[in-house]
């Protein structure tokens, strides 16, 4: 197992999770989804990301640790959405 000191998980950039538009997957589904694989996702929340991806091609789902943003990223691709990991700027 790896030490993981203090200081190296602050330095570690925050990634950003994107949720991009498709023409397949029902907008319930995309719903669904967010609230299963992103951790404490609200109806209420859920619903405003597809939208703006629905409207504007492209969503932020949400801004943590690069690991947890391309397994959040794999798992949204799991279930057939389009999704992809940026870093994002500044801090979370």
């Amino acid at each position: 197992t790896a030490l993981v000191f203090g200081k190296s998980r602050k330095m570690s950039p925050p990634y950003r999770v994107l949720l991009r538009n498709d023409n397949y997957n029902k907008r319930e589904y995309v719903v669904q989804v967010l609230m299963k694989v992103i951790p404490g996702m609200t109806l209420d929340n859920a619903v405003n990301i597809m939208q703006e991806a629905h409207y504007n091609g492209m969503s932020v789902d949400i801004i943590c640790a690069q690991v947890d943003a391309e397994d959040r990223c794999m798992q949204l691709r799991g279930n057939g959405l389009l999704s992809s990991i940026e870093p994002a700027s500044g801090g979370c």
